[in-house]
């Protein structure tokens, strides 16, 4: 679902359209992201067997379906491309596949030729986030590590990192309202930043009875706080790592939705194919010749048949096990 929500929120930035109806900022469905993800890998790693398990783990689940996307488009945007084929496969395409590949795309987010008339020319805008993820599967062990080190509580460990993080977004905020930098807000959704929704969800692992047996309670204060938090932006960095976290997880707890749409779990395909795709219907000028809703059906229709194949056929292969999270 949050998937899904990024997909129209980067549809109608690309295509310059009215996205007033979508009153809930991608960046917030991202964050969703991370909170879940620190749910879930925290989970992995109490049940993996070893350090070695847990990354290996790890890197069947995020590599395949990352490289090989990275990969096929950096080969299949040639047809796209305005430059003949010396020109497309020259240093700046090597550049791009070498720093996609070592999850660096801010520093070469554009192939040669590619998306040059596009409002945003860069291949894959989503790219950021995978970097970050890496970073917190790296921050696991030694977050754990610590709190067995020094014989601390879990909990309380984390809510000192979640503290922390807090303090860093609200200094890169403060930093920007002083200087009017983009740089900050920039640095503001690395990993210091982000690093408060992935430890929230592993606090709600550490709490997963409370928050099951009060899981709609959690669901309505989550909502209530969300809607203060756009009530009220300057202090949205304080509430929203707590806001988003009662939502996303305690919904995942209610019914049986969840069981029936994890039986293929094409998410993390569709998260990483879907803005290309977009950007391949703008440069042929689909929403213009077709309209917005027949480019916005036929994008998601395109995205949803494309991830499944790569689920199936790349992600799904390298889980040697029934289900690994």
């Amino acid at each position: 679902m949050l998937a899904v929500y990024v997909f129209f929120v980067h549809f109608t930035v690309l295509t310059n359209c009215d996205n007033s109806a979508l009153f809930i900022q991608g960046v917030d469905c991202v964050r969703g992201f991370f909170v879940i993800s620190g749910f879930l890998i925290y989970a992995s790693f109490c049940r993996a067997s070893s350090l070695k398990t847990y990354f290996s783990n790890r890197c069947r689940r995020i590599l395949p379906s990352y490289l090989f996307i990275v990969i096929i488009f950096s080969l299949a945007l040639f047809f796209v491309s305005s430059c003949s084929f010396n020109e497309y496969f020259s240093t700046e395409w090597l550049r791009y596949l070498l720093y996609n590949l070592s999850f660096s795309n801010f520093a070469q987010p554009t192939l040669p030729g590619v998306f040059t008339h596009n409002t945003i020319d860069a291949v894959n805008g989503s790219l950021w986030t995978i970097k970050i993820e890496l970073m917190c599967y790296i921050a696991l062990p030694l977050i754990v590590y610590i709190c067995k080190k020094i014989r601390l509580n879990p909990l309380l460990l984390l809510s000192v990192l979640v503290l922390l993080s807090i303090s860093y977004s609200l200094i890169c905020n403060h930093l920007y309202n002083q200087s009017g930098n983009d740089a900050y807000l920039i640095y503001a959704r690395q990993i210091g930043g982000q690093l408060a929704y992935f430890v929230m969800g592993m606090i709600m692992y550490e709490s997963l009875q409370f928050v099951i047996k009060y899981r709609r309670y959690l669901l309505v204060f989550g909502f209530v706080a969300m809607a203060i938090a756009y009530s009220f932006p300057d202090a949205s960095y304080i509430i929203k790592p707590l806001a988003i976290t009662c939502i996303v997880i305690p919904a995942a707890f209610i019914g049986r939705w969840g069981y029936w749409l994890g039986k293929t779990d094409i998410s993390y395909d569709f998260y990483l194919m879907h803005f290309p795709i977009i950007q391949v219907l703008i440069h042929y000028n689909l929403p213009d010749s077709i309209g917005l809703i027949p480019s916005l059906m036929l994008a998601f229709a395109v995205i949803v048949l494309l991830s499944a194949l790569s689920w199936h056929f790349i992600g799904r292969p390298f889980l040697r096990r029934k289900s690994t999270t």
